[in-house]
């Protein structure tokens, strides 16, 4: 196969949101960075299935518009943040395909690329051993690899292979993955993502895919769960930019203010009128405040890092 048609692109983005959502329980319990919430598999899944649901309901008819759907629908549905990275990586993924009809090899390799820079600049702090690890290694080497006229196949299972050699990689990069001994959360589900696309692309059955820590690495995490305590607050909102200010926002500018509060894992990103926000904090009230400056709440989050999992897991 040469080409990513639309249909197919549809059916690889359903696959990927299945393969994730079979495995979220898995990804949770390698959770321990930034904090050991056991939540990434879950808020990652809630995000890939918002996007699934957009490519369903919307028609498309070039792969350009599918990339376009799809990144909408993953920044208004993004949870954690692990959730709002992946949606910034198709967000660049989606701007490099817009005007595409199909695509070849190297047309997917440079869009994921692309998605890496993207991805990176929305993060205040990016920490090299996560998510943005994993999606960065393995497009550069996938850039490096594809060549004009090589089958669709060949470079999407050189790119995933990529991307779980870069997983394993990550304990070396994050001492805390090392002690505990498990790889990122997040990296984890991007790779289950990138492994269902795979099996949408090859129109195979997705699922269960074999990966497993040991009793004694899933032990640790839940020692870690019970003696740490991080920033109280996992705070997340969507603000609608007033009219004025869609042109003036700045991103960097209300990063450097949420840092103040102070917080943690902040990620902002806009995307014409309306601007995402993620941010652990112990004063989430001061995050609503500097944002109600700019516009009005689209939708608003709050949750304590100890709250009952039950209710952590309620859709924002």
């Amino acid at each position: 196969m040469s080409k990513i048609t639309t249909s197919l692109l549809q059916e690889m983005v359903q696959a990927a949101a299945t393969r994730l959502g079979k495995q979220a329980e898995y990804v949770n319990s390698l959770n321990v960075f930034p904090v050991p919430d056991g939540d990434t598999g879950t808020n990652m899944g809630m995000t890939m299935d918002n996007g699934a649901k957009a490519v369903a309901d919307q028609s498309a008819s070039t792969v350009g518009e599918v990339g376009q759907i799809l990144s909408k629908g993953l920044l208004m549905g993004a949870r954690g943040n692990s959730g709002v990275i992946t949606s910034q990586l198709f967000r660049g993924f989606g701007q490099s395909i817009k005007d595409k009809t199909e695509l070849d090899g190297q047309d997917l390799a440079h869009a994921f690329q692309a998605g890496v820079e993207v991805a990176y600049k929305a993060v205040m702090r990016p920490v090299e051993g996560t998510i943005l690890t994993v999606i960065r290694e393995s497009s550069e080497a996938v850039v490096k690899y594809a060549k004009p006229g090589m089958e669709i196949e060949d470079v999407f299972s050189y790119f995933v292979k990529e991307a779980e050699a870069s997983l394993e990689r990550t304990p070396e990069l994050l001492p805390v993955l090392k002690e505990v001994g498990v790889v990122d959360s997040g990296g984890a589900g991007l790779l289950l993502v990138f492994t269902g696309f795979l099996a949408g692309l090859a129109g195979e059955t997705v699922d269960y895919v074999e990966i497993k820590s040991s009793d004694s690495a899933m032990n640790a995490v839940a020692d870690i769960e019970g003696g740490e305590e991080g920033y109280g607050y996992c705070t997340e909102f969507i603000v609608r930019l007033e009219p004025s200010l869609v042109d003036k926002f700045k991103e960097e500018q209300l990063k450097k203010e949420l840092a103040r509060i102070p917080g943690e894992s902040i990620v902002v990103v806009q995307d014409e009128d309306i601007v995402k926000v993620h941010v652990h904090t112990l004063k989430p009230g001061n995050a609503l405040n500097i944002a109600q400056r700019f516009g009005e709440f689209v939708k608003l989050k709050i949750e304590p890092y100890k709250m009952s999992r039950s209710l952590c897991h309620l859709p924002l």
